[in-house]
């Protein structure tokens, strides 16, 4: 069971920020922020305080990675997706070290991407069922 979700997406190209916006709505994400660099993505952070958060790496007046920290200092639990188009090991393992929950390559297909988002969700957002999981052990 999932509760109603709010994120928040800050890309400094337009049509990425639309993309996951709908992939997100796709997942049943309810409410969604769009931001166009990393500077307003902590303000808006900081103002909505939105369960998820994807940053892309590369923006202006403030990039992904420097957003991530500032985020992760406010809240050191919030669940941050860093997204990129170049993918090299440096790069995932900067994120990985600076805290982001996952890493996605926006070159990917846009199923792909939704089904790495999904995953997130499922594995930070979906609440366990205790009943649920007694009735289907005792079906067994």
């Amino acid at each position: 069971m999932r509760k109603e979700l709010t994120a928040l997406i800050a890309d400094d190209e337009a049509h990425m920020r639309t993309f996951m916006k709908l992939v997100l709505m796709d997942l049943g994400v309810s409410k969604i922020y769009l931001m166009q660099n990393g500077m307003d993505a902590v303000e808006a952070y900081n103002e909505y305080n939105p369960d998820l958060v994807l940053l892309d790496i590369n923006m202006n007046k403030m990039n992904g990675l420097d957003a991530l920290e500032l985020i992760l200092e406010k809240n050191p639990n919030a669940v941050v997706v860093m997204m990129t188009a170049v993918s090299t090991r440096e790069a995932v393992q900067m994120c990985s070290r600076k805290g982001a929950a996952y890493y996605v390559l926006k070159t990917q297909t846009p199923e792909v991407i939704k089904e790495q988002l999904g995953d997130v969700i499922d594995t930070f957002f979906t609440e366990s069922n205790p009943e649920a999981e007694i009735k289907a052990a005792n079906d067994e």
